[in-house]
């Protein structure tokens, strides 16, 4: 067996068999150069938002990523035969260009996004998991969060729709996690729609991420409680937004707005909230717009002890609580931003087939039209007529107007039909 092969090195544990051959070296990521084919990296797969850890670098920007991502070594292959150089970018000029972003086709954003999203669900479990057994004076490292966060936003930007199909990844086992990662993916979704800059997205998506950091604090058993809490153990959960307020405005650089909706998340009009020294009219837009993400994400995902609703009877649900305790204006600015069938929602059509809704198409009506009379969207079916699974899933587009009756005739959480979010997401080049 070669030499390299009986190191230990992280970079040499994912080197395939018929690598062997070839002529490779383990280097630090400070003497990567332009044209470098990286065949390993020191980090795991779930560790990084890469799909693959084999790639030329092409730029500067390439080796900054993974400096950022805090890789120290990787491995290269030397073979001159794996470099196509005619695949490799001109030389940087003396004077940068001004290039135009070129638009990744639909399916890749798909792929990128639920790699990042798995990545951002590994990274936010680990760093539960370390600060349970961190110094209260350590200090949280949130680079790896941003980082990814700002990749998010930009792959978002091109097809904001997948930020809704994605949050619907949820299990039971990581609920805390995913949770979190699924409002910060509704929380860039809902900055995109009122049109925020990039900045100002990545600072929503970040407050959503974080929001429910305090609960680090919590016991595990009564975290994972699936019977009625008690009293006692109620004061325990209800101290997690002031928990969390503390632990990021004290230990981490994070903005201060990311603290301040850990702190508030919690707070009603109608004076139900938690913590009680927090009043409803001191809380921040910011933060009265990421509570209404927060309801939807909880009450369209399973738990331990129920099922989730709809995303559909979700809003109505918001929209009715906007009554009393949820802000009316952000309400009805999510309502629209989701529309009538929200992206993600499982739908019976009148005929009797089942598909998964994928773009709604009149969150703004033509000038003049009445939107009652311009309502459509696609669906992807999933199930036909008769009930049976279809081999090969297609898309439907749907319209109807006022006077005619609307052609769904119920809508359904996800579990309600065991959808296999993965299935679907592998037809994302025909529904995105």
């Amino acid at each position: 067996m070669p030499e390299p092969f009986r190191r230990q090195d992280k970079a040499f544990r994912f080197l395939r068999k018929d690598e062997a051959l070839k002529k490779y070296r383990t280097i630090p990521v400070n003497r990567l150069k332009i044209g470098d084919h990286v065949i390993g990296i020191d980090k795991s797969w779930l560790e990084t938002p890469f799909l693959s850890h084999r790639f030329h670098i092409r730029s500067i920007e390439d080796i900054d990523r993974l400096k950022a991502l805090g890789v120290a070594m990787v491995t290269v292959d030397e073979e001159p035969s794996s470099q196509d150089t005619s695949a490799l970018p001109p030389p940087v000029p003396e004077k940068p260009l001004h290039l135009k972003e070129v638009s990744l086709p639909s399916y890749k954003v798909a792929e990128m996004l639920t790699s990042l999203h798995k990545y951002l669900v590994f990274k936010y479990k680990t760093l539960f998991e370390e600060l349970r057994r961190m110094p209260e004076s350590g200090k949280i490292d949130t680079t790896p969060f941003v980082n990814a966060l700002e990749e998010v936003e930009k792959l978002g930007r091109q097809y904001p729709d997948a930020y809704l199909f994605l949050a619907h990844l949820q299990s039971t086992d990581d609920e805390t996690f995913i949770h979190s990662v699924n409002t910060m993916f509704l929380s860039l979704y809902l900055a995109h729609f009122q049109g925020s800059t990039q900045d100002e997205a990545v600072l929503w998506g970040l407050s959503g991420l974080f929001h429910d950091l305090g609960k680090v604090h919590i016991p595990l058993d009564i975290l994972h409680k699936t019977s009625p809490l008690d009293q006692e153990e109620w004061d325990v959960i209800q101290n997690h937004p002031v928990m969390g307020q503390k632990l990021l405005s004290e230990r981490s650089n994070l903005p201060p707005m990311v603290s301040r909706v850990a702190g508030e998340h919690h707070v009603r009009r109608n004076g139900k909230s938690y913590p009680d020294a927090v009043l409803y009219e001191a809380t921040d837009s910011v933060t009265r717009a990421i509570m209404i993400l927060d309801t939807f994400d909880a009450m369209t995902s399973d738990r331990s002890y129920r099922r989730g609703i709809s995303p559909s009877k979700a809003l109505r649900n918001i929209l009715e609580a906007s009554r009393e305790s949820l802000d009316p204006e952000w309400s009805i600015k999510f309502f629209l931003s989701m529309g009538i069938y929200p992206v993600g929602t499982v739908v019976e059509l009148s005929d009797g087939e089942v598909g998964v809704v994928t773009k709604y198409h009149s969150r703004n009506p033509a000038p003049g039209k009445n939107p009652k009379t311009n309502q459509s969207f696609s669906i992807l079916i999933l199930k036909s007529r008769q009930g049976l699974s279809v081999v090969k899933p297609f898309i439907r587009h749907i319209e109807w107007s006022a006077n005619t009756p609307p052609p769904v005739q119920k809508t359904w959480n996800h579990s309600d039909f065991n959808i296999d979010w993965d299935f679907v997401r592998s037809h994302a080049s025909a529904w995105m």
